[in-house]
């Protein structure tokens, strides 16, 4: 059981500009989506959504060459690495918007100018995120790229944990990155699943509520004497039964946490506590739900943090990873707000207040469209 260790940290998402604000603002239950109008459809779109409160106009092409390198720098400094190590650095990238922003600017454009020739999305870049890293930390290496819908990033994380248990790489940069494009609210808008609040596993849940969000960690082999966060496995299997959504019937979720515990050399009454997925989909949930319950016969404490960032998609394993490690370095599991009415057939109930969060092993879960479902298995000791 080897594993790897969170070295460093960056991260800019709804509740701050900063991991450590992001932290210190989820602890104090701080909950603050925008209300979105888009009147440039033909049917305008009104909806919620939790942006980065950076003040910019929230679909300027040049943001994320802005957010990006500050969010790596931080985790890079963090942890620590030399100018030679970074160099060497490899990037792990997931997302699932990429550059669709950049790319519909462009035909914006187009349009503007010649109509007749204009391409819709003239660009999809998987390499543009890379790019920008690599020109901002001035490093040279390797370079990995995870397009699994929402379990990008999470996915991008087992990656590069994979190669550094190898002995590939001693160090990995491992970024999720999702920001504001029109193509996915639309998209979104049109499944019809986006609520104007964030209820999981509620009684009265209706769906999503979208968020952007960029946030880098630092894997490492090794740790120092003030780090005790360890990525010690996971695991991710894909399940055919939905273009949008796992077995209701619980079975591929139950199986990949059952996969995640035995990769891992665990047994379910050792796990301290789980960070669900909770997109708050009637359907979602439902699996998510039904899947714990056929592993653990006593419920460990259920956190869920979308309600703090909104769902970023791509970006959410790494985003909430990061979230959900500040918290445990606090000492605390986070509450989970919008949650208030059971559901009886879901049978799970995620914290309403925070509860202590002891040394041992927790699980993060993602679930993505086409059935891709990943769980981290993160390791707390003590100093």
């Amino acid at each position: 059981m080897a594993g790897a260790y969170i070295r460093g940290v960056g991260l800019s998402c709804a509740l701050g500009e900063d991991a450590e604000s992001g932290v210190s603002a989820m602890q104090r239950r701080q909950v603050r989506p925008v209300v979105l109008r888009l009147d440039e459809f033909d049917e305008p779109l009104q909806m919620p959504y939790y942006r980065i409160p950076d003040r910019a106009e929230l679909f300027d092409a040049g943001r994320l060459e802005r957010l990006l390198p500050p969010v790596a720098r931080a985790a890079v400094a963090q942890a620590g690495l030399t100018p030679e190590e970074i160099h060497r650095l490899p990037l792990f990238i997931g997302s699932s918007c990429f550059s669709i922003g950049l790319s519909e600017s462009r035909y914006a454009a187009a349009l503007a100018h010649q109509s007749e020739t204009a391409i819709p999305m003239p660009l999809c870049g998987y390499q543009d995120i890379a790019a920008i890293l690599q020109r901002a930390l001035a490093c040279r290496g390797d370079t990995y790229t995870y397009n699994t819908a929402c379990t990008a990033s999470a996915n991008a994380l087992l990656g590069a944990l994979r190669m550094i248990e190898l002995g590939w790489y001693r160090h990995a940069l491992v970024v999720g990155a999702e920001w504001a494009n029109r193509t996915t609210l639309a998209g979104f808008s049109g499944l019809q699943i986006v609520a104007d609040a964030l209820r999981p596993f509620d009684a009265a849940r209706k769906g999503i509520v979208l968020g952007e969000g960029i946030g880098a960690v630092v894997l490492s082999a090794e740790t120092d004497s003030a780090n005790r966060l360890r990525v010690i496995g996971g695991a991710s299997n894909c399940d055919t039964w939905s273009v949008t959504t796992a077995n209701t019937n619980g079975k591929s979720v139950a199986a990949v946490l059952n996969q995640a515990l035995e990769q891992t050399h665990l047994r379910p009454r050792q796990v301290r506590g789980i960070k669900a997925h909770g997109t708050a989909t009637p359907a979602g949930d439902t699996a998510e739900a039904l899947g714990i319950r056929q592993v653990f016969a006593g419920l460990p404490p259920l956190s869920v943090l979308k309600p703090y960032l909104g769902h970023t998609l791509g970006a959410c394993g790494i985003n909430e990873l990061i979230l959900f490690a500040g918290a445990l370095q606090r000492s605390f599991l986070p509450a989970t707000p919008g949650f208030e009415t059971p559901d009886p057939a879901l049978g799970v109930q995620p914290i309403i207040t925070p509860e202590a969060a002891p040394d041992g092993h927790y699980l993060l879960n993602h679930f993505g469209f086409g059935g891709n479902n990943t769980v981290l298995v993160l390791e707390k000791t003590a100093p």
